[in-house]
């Protein structure tokens, strides 16, 4: 498994970046979701693509020159990882919940998350499928990103990051959430878990 950062020299839009992406991993595996689960960090000097891959990205068609730019192995990191540890981390994800509109209606739908309570509830019910407990959270950003590629079903989701630390409670299902990541939106880059700086 590999971590690729990249500072990119614009910020294309979601549906662009997924495309990008499917010609970043040529070979037998680049099908694979898990190939493309990216996101993109928007900080105060640049925007940022972080990549969750298990081949290297050929990401220099979108990337500045950059020292900063770099692809490191992400295995001796998933190694280390135990219950008990603490954590900061960032997510970009899209919250949902699925119910009926009314008591007739036979089919559920989706329906976007939009108030902050709701979403770090959403994360919170989460994290306890996915090997972890979310100790201090905030909501950092949201917005809606359509995918008009398709024009027969376009889509369009609220993708909402959070930013805060955790502490982990099973080690394996954890690992499972930073390759494959959380939620849906994937396509339009929600779903990357990533963490940083183990909390002493």
């Amino acid at each position: 498994m590999y971590m690729t950062r990249v500072i990119l020299k614009n910020v294309p839009q979601p549906e662009t970046i997924h495309s990008l992406l499917l010609a970043a991993f040529p070979g037998e595996n680049s099908d694979k979701t898990h190939e493309r689960l990216w996101r993109v960090d928007k900080l105060e000097e640049h925007t940022e693509l972080l990549v969750v891959s298990i081949n290297t990205p050929e990401l220099q068609h979108i990337a500045q020159e950059d020292a900063r730019n770099k692809t490191l192995n992400y295995t001796p990191l998933l190694a280390r990882l135990a219950n008990g540890q603490e954590w900061n981390f960032r997510l970009c994800a899209n919250p949902v919940e699925h119910k009926k509109k009314n008591t007739s209606d036979k089919r559920v739908k989706v329906y976007a998350l939009r108030s902050a309570a709701e979403q770090l509830e959403w994360l919170n019910k989460q994290s306890s499928k996915h090997g972890f407990h979310v100790k201090e959270c905030a909501v950092l950003h949201e917005e809606w990103r359509t995918n008009t590629n398709d024009k027969t079903n376009t889509t369009r989701i609220l993708a909402v990051t959070f930013e805060g630390c955790l502490a982990i409670t099973d080690a394996e299902a954890f690992r499972e959430a930073l390759i494959h990541g959380i939620g849906g939106g994937k396509t339009l880059g929600c779903g990357l878990l990533s963490v940083a700086r183990e909390i002493p």
